[in-house]
């Protein structure tokens, strides 16, 4: 079934949307833990913009891992869903599970195809819980447990994440300069980016690019789009309008709506 355009509303607006720390034991794996409920006369379809990054994710419908996403994605959530989380810190999701980003770009995959039967049963044991806050206390501890056999995650590439991150067109060097500050050629750069993120770092700068943008037109209600674009590190409006469209499906003027209701 075709999505509608009006039917769609950014993930964070609808109900009410969480992040927390996680355990110290994980700080170095996931970034936070979030929930995001949904009300329970809900009946849009929820829009996930693309923002670099990878989560474990669990409610009623089953315990999946969310792959890197280039444009937007609708999972297809029901009113009054609790939905819960966990965030990867960038470079470690491909440590934890074992495979390369660039195999789950775009995709959501049941945890249990990657953990096998300990997938099952962390989700039956989930559903058996009565609160959101069992939930993530389960989770966290799950994954605290299997800590011990993961590799910390990739420097280099945590270090790119927050380069390109805090990039702007007057801020830090290029990626070609990144790249050999990391002490790779290109292709090797490119390599290590498909394999931790699943895109290349070019398209990694656009989605962080896009990321900017939607953290300034969150915060300011009252600057100009032509004036957020370049702050946020397009060339002009125009380049900006044409980019968020492809990202997200949205206009910059829609997202701001958006964020203020």
């Amino acid at each position: 079934m075709k999505i509608r355009r009006k039917d769609l509303v950014l993930a964070s607006s609808p109900g009410t949307y969480s992040e927390q720390q996680p355990v110290a034991a994980l700080a170095v794996h996931f970034r936070c833990t979030w929930s995001h409920r949904l009300p329970s006369d809900f009946d849009k379809n929820v829009a996930v913009v693309p923002d670099g990054c990878s989560d474990i994710i669990w409610s009623r419908q089953g315990l999946f891992v969310a792959g890197p996403d280039r444009t937007t994605a609708f999972p297809p959530l029901q009113a009054g869903e609790t939905v819960i989380g966990m965030r990867f810190q960038p470079g470690a999701a491909a440590n934890w599970l074992k495979l390369s980003m660039a195999e789950i770009t775009g995709q959501t995959v049941a945890l249990a195809d990657v953990w096998g039967a300990d997938g099952h049963e962390l989700h039956e044991r989930l559903c058996g819980k009565a609160s959101t806050a069992e939930r993530l206390a389960l989770l966290q501890g799950t994954l605290e447990r299997r800590s011990a056999d993961v590799t910390a995650p990739s420097q280099d590439m945590h270090q790119t994440f927050e380069h390109l991150a805090r990039r702007s067109n007057s801020g830090p060097p290029t990626i070609e300069t990144l790249s050999r500050t990391l002490g790779y050629g290109e292709r090797t750069f490119r390599r290590r980016c498909l394999e931790h993120f699943g895109y290349g770092p070019k398209t990694l700068d656009r989605i962080l690019r896009f990321q900017r943008l939607l953290s300034l037109l969150r915060t300011n209600r009252r600057d100009p789009l032509s004036i957020l674009a370049v702050d946020a590190g397009y060339a002009d409006q125009a380049h900006m309008c044409r980019e968020v469209q492809v990202l997200s499906g949205f206009s910059p003027a829609e997202i701001r709506q958006q964020s203020a209701a």
